[in-house]
């Protein structure tokens, strides 16, 4: 990292990032174009759970090229200055990348839907077999991750 002043270093605050977030965005490349896609995700034990439709272009991106990067911030605010050139933001933010897995089993499915909903929600929920098959899981079970803050 260029600015080794805005490093995460502290493993803690990563993953408390991880846990705060509402939103992760995920990048993926087809024909050496990016494309990225906010989503709901869940996480545990170094892996991301993200809920997804069957079908569409992320799904047709992953099963040609499962490579993911990933971003998620919390704690954004604007900082003004009189001088334009001052402007910023404060924020901690993580980046990090693995290999997507798109999960079909239905048992698979539930255990994951569990984990992304327990994230936005504390009632338990129940999925039906249709339910079930009218979503996809992506699963990335993370390979690197790195933090960076500003104004904290």
């Amino acid at each position: 990292m260029r600015r080794s002043d805005k490093e995460i270093n502290s493993q803690r605050l990563i993953l408390k990032i991880l846990e705060e977030a509402e939103v992760c965005r995920i990048a993926l490349c087809e024909h050496g174009k990016p494309y990225i896609v906010p989503m709901n995700f869940g996480f545990v034990d170094k892996t991301l759970y993200l809920h997804s439709a069957t079908s569409g272009r992320k799904i047709e991106i992953i099963a040609k090229n499962n490579n993911v990067c990933f971003q998620m911030d919390i704690k954004t605010q604007l900082v003004t200055a009189e001088n334009p050139c001052n402007w910023g933001m404060r924020y901690l933010s993580v980046i990090g990348s693995g290999q997507a897995q798109l999960i079909n089993d239905q048992q698979d499915k539930m255990e994951a839907l569990d984990i992304i909903m327990s994230k936005y929600s504390e009632k338990s929920f129940e999925y039906s077999p249709e339910a079930l098959d009218s979503i996809m899981v992506i699963k990335v079970e993370i390979e690197e991750i790195t933090g960076k803050k500003s104004g904290y």
